[in-house]
């Protein structure tokens, strides 16, 4: 399984505008991809920003293509990310996952 992990920070101002926008629109978009295995979204707050971390689950590199393109490791931003996140991130990280427990 591979770990797609993305980090972007909007202004406090933004934050829960960026939260909903999230669950409305990427959410879907990464659902409907055969090979995505689910994901979880994390939110810090700082004193001038939060900071969002989008963890996605994947079949394969082949099937986190065919959300993300050629080059997986480049996110795919929408118009509601150039608006509300301080800086586009240029990569996201991937992980192969090699051992997991939850109880």
């Amino acid at each position: 399984m591979i770990i797609r992990v993305w980090r972007g920070r909007t202004s406090l101002d933004h934050a829960g505008a960026y939260e909903a926008f999230l669950k409305k629109t990427a959410y879907p978009d990464y659902g409907d991809v055969e090979g995505n295995k689910g994901w979880l979204l994390l939110r810090q707050q700082h004193p001038e920003w939060a900071e969002f971390v989008f963890v996605s689950f994947w079949d394969s590199m082949e099937a986190l293509r065919r959300y993300a393109g050629e080059d997986p490791e480049r996110p795919k931003y929408y118009v509601e990310d150039r608006a509300m996140l301080l800086e586009l991130p240029e990569r996201a990280e991937h992980y192969d996952l090699v051992d997991m427990h939850l109880s």
